[in-house]
């Protein structure tokens, strides 16, 4: 599909649109190309992609109407850069969506919008009106997943020479089709599943009644169902320096900012190989660890992405 698009451009002929008729197994993709109710989200998508096709694999449209939203997701971070001037450019239908020149860096983007999962570690629907404890560890156990199936991928990347083993690594999730953790916590999921960073506790005098500290615990793991523990020290470890930083979102189609990225939160590793600075994404609020201790700076409208050096 993408050979097709980037032909038909050459010729000075218009790019089909996104969706395709016919059968289609998600659901999601179904009703916005079908109910005249999801004539919004329906003109959303189009628009992205009327800026993303030149950069979209040669199977992106046949493939997302079975995983509609893994597909939008690509394509709403790939746009969101190109709209905050930075450039991307896609490799193949090999390795990770597409890289950036920022600072002189090559920098590779992969894209991953883990679901609640499947078996005895799943995490449940939401049932509406009916009250239930959140399934902290289920959910985090999303994110840990999503990061270790996708070091697999990088590491084939590398041995197939696609990325440079200097090249810095992002990984984008988006965690909407994650039931319960787009409404967050004290902290959000993402920073909890890769620090150790766990509930917030409370210290309360009795007489007088008053909140006398307040701290998060330390939690070095969460345990799957079958009594595996599974760390939730990320990275402070080695094992994932190749990750130099985590974007985080919850958009989809029908919920996001008026602005492109306008949710997207930062976590920068801080045992990166290949640092980022927290220039390359400066409207987005940024997460990161000096001394032992996590730190957030809030976006800076003040620069312009698009004059951040690119070579």
């Amino acid at each position: 599909m993408g050979v097709d698009v980037r032909l038909r451009e050459i010729m000075g002929l218009k790019a089909p649109g996104f969706f395709i008729d016919g059968e289609a197994s998600d659901l999601a993709y179904v009703t916005i190309r079908d109910d005249p109710r999801g004539i919004g989200c329906k003109a959303f998508v189009e628009s992205l992609w009327t800026r993303f096709c030149t950069h979209a694999d040669s199977h992106f449209r046949e493939d997302a109407r079975n995983h509609f939203h893994q597909r939008f997701w690509e394509m709403y971070l790939g746009v969101t850069l190109l709209d905050r001037g930075i450039m991307i450019s896609k490799h193949g239908d090999d390795g990770p969506e597409f890289f950036a020149k920022i600072h002189g860096q090559r920098v590779w983007f992969e894209a991953v919008a883990p679901s609640g999962g499947t078996g005895p570690d799943q995490v449940p629907d939401l049932v509406p009106s009916q009250a239930r404890r959140v399934p902290v560890d289920q959910i985090l156990l999303r994110f840990t997943s999503a990061l270790a199936e996708k070091k697999k991928q990088y590491l084939a990347a590398i041995a197939k020479g696609v990325i440079a083993p200097e090249d810095p690594y992002v990984l984008a999730i988006n965690s909407r089709g994650i039931p319960s953790a787009p409404y967050g916590n004290t902290m959000p999921y993402f920073l909890q599943a890769l620090l150790p960073i766990g509930p917030l506790a409370v210290g309360i005098n009795r007489d007088p009644l008053e909140v006398t500290d307040s701290f998060y615990q330390y939690r070095p793991h969460v345990t799957k169902a079958s009594g595996a523990e599974v760390s939730t020290r990320t990275f402070l470890d080695q094992d994932a320096a190749f990750c130099s930083a985590v974007i985080h979102s919850a958009v989809d189609c029908a919920n996001h900012p008026p602005n492109l990225g306008g949710d997207f939160s930062v976590l920068h590793n801080p045992n990166a190989a290949h640092p980022i600075t927290e220039s390359a994404f400066p409207w987005c609020t940024q997460f990161s660890v000096h001394n032992d201790e996590l730190h957030r700076s809030q976006p800076n409208p003040t620069i312009d992405a698009d004059r951040l050096p690119a070579g």
